[in-house]
C-alpha cells in the first residue's frame, strides 16, 4: 500500500508539472488547451490501462501511479466544469454547449482508439 500511494504522490507531481508546462505554455488558448489535455488524458489512460499491463511486467503501484497520479493529476474535470459554466455565463449557451459536448465526445473517441490501439499492440505481441 505505501508503494502505491508513493507512486500516485509522485506520478501525480509529474503530471501536474506537465499541465502546468503546458497551460503556461498556451496561456493565451485556455480553453483549447485544457480541451487537448483532457482529450490527450482520455487517450493515455486507455493505452496505460489497457495496453501496458498486457505489454510490460508492470507492478500494480506503478499502474496506480500512472493512471491515478499521472494521468488523474494531468487531466482536469473540476476546470473543464468550471469553464463551461463561465463559457455560458460570458459566451452563452451555445458555445458552452459546444466546449462541453465537444469535450465528452472527442474524450470518449479518444478513449475508445486508445482501447482499439491498445488491443492492435496486444494482439501484435501475441503473434512474434
Amino acid at each position: 500500500m505505501l508503494k502505491r500511494i508513493i507512486a500516485i504522490f509522485g506520478f501525480g507531481f509529474l503530471g501536474s508539472a506537465i499541465r502546468l508546462g503546458l497551460t503556461t505554455l498556451l496561456g493565451t488558448h485556455h480553453y483549447l488547451t485544457i480541451f487537448c489535455i483532457n482529450v490527450l488524458g482520455s487517450l493515455l489512460l486507455a493505452l496505460i490501462t489497457q495496453a501496458l499491463p498486457r505489454l510490460l511486467p508492470i507492478s500494480p503501484a506503478i499502474l496506480s501511479g500512472l493512471s491515478v497520479g499521472l494521468i488523474g493529476s494531468f487531466t482536469t474535470f473540476s476546470t473543464f466544469s468550471v469553464d463551461t459554466v463561465t463559457l455560458m455565463q460570458q459566451a452563452g449557451g451555445l458555445l458552452a454547449g459546444l466546449y462541453f459536448a465537444g469535450s465528452l465526445f472527442c474524450g470518449c473517441l479518444a478513449a475508445l482508439w486508445g482501447r482499439q490501439l491498445s488491443h492492435k499492440w496486444v494482439e501484435g505481441r501475441r503473434f512474434q
